[in-house]
């Protein structure tokens, strides 16, 4: 009970991932829609894992758990404020871009991918610098300090990489329910991003940006 009330908060934190699931949505619209979506989702975990497993094999210490909270007061405004102006001056450049011709489009392009493609892009965006490490590496501080066995901490490892993709199997789960009525709304979407793919694409980016600049400047005020 202890490890479940310390890694909880982490774990439910990083389940949170609109893009990542996102990306999971569209690539239910693929020409392979289970296969890709669950690759994606596979290539997420697996990464997920491999890192906690180094972590817990070799790793002389962690930060404490705490500390890797983002509301720990430990990360320097400076950082989310600097990112979240970044992310902003990036949303405006990729809202103000026309859309992509016919047959070039990013949909376009995502509709022909394959799974070990879908398996790479899933490993590739959990691996790129951002939130999802102070969410995962929390957790598994978390692991380490409630549990002693490296074993019980590999299995911590993997039960956490499996509860953080909560979010992206559940839209595969729907698909799946409802698969007929599934295709006729993800067609009806794809025709809507090729559309409008640069306004949703920019206003992603602003409003998280704006979250970030926001969050930093609020920490920046309350030091």
């Amino acid at each position: 009970m202890e490890t479940l009330v310390a890694v909880a908060p982490f774990a439910v934190a990083g389940s949170i991932l609109p893009t990542w699931t996102a990306i999971v949505i569209g690539l239910l619209g693929t020409a392979r829609p289970v296969t890709n979506a669950l690759a994606f989702i596979a290539g997420n975990a697996v990464f997920r894992f491999a890192l906690g497993a180094v972590l817990v094999l070799f790793a002389s210490a962690l930060p404490d758990s705490a500390s890797l909270r983002l509301d720990s007061g430990d990360f320097p405004p400076a950082v989310p404020l600097a990112v979240g102006i970044g992310l902003l001056g990036l949303g405006v450049v990729v809202w103000r871009r026309p859309p992509a011709a016919e047959g070039r489009s990013l949909v376009d392009r995502v509709e022909q991918v394959r799974p070990g493609i879908a398996f790479l892009a899933g490993a590739g965006t959990v691996a790129a610098p951002g939130v999802q490490y102070a969410y995962f590496l929390g957790g598994v501080a978390a692991l380490t300090e409630t549990l002693a066995s490296t074993a019980a901490r590999l299995a911590g490892v993997a039960v956490l990489a499996l509860a953080l993709q909560t979010m992206l199997v559940l839209p595969v789960l729907i698909y799946l329910a409802f698969r007929t009525r599934a295709d006729r709304i993800l067609r009806s979407m794809k025709r809507w991003l090729k559309a409008n793919g640069p306004r949703l694409g920019g206003g992603i980016l602003v409003a998280a940006g704006l979250y970030l600049a926001v969050f930093g400047v609020s920490e920046f005020l309350g030091r």
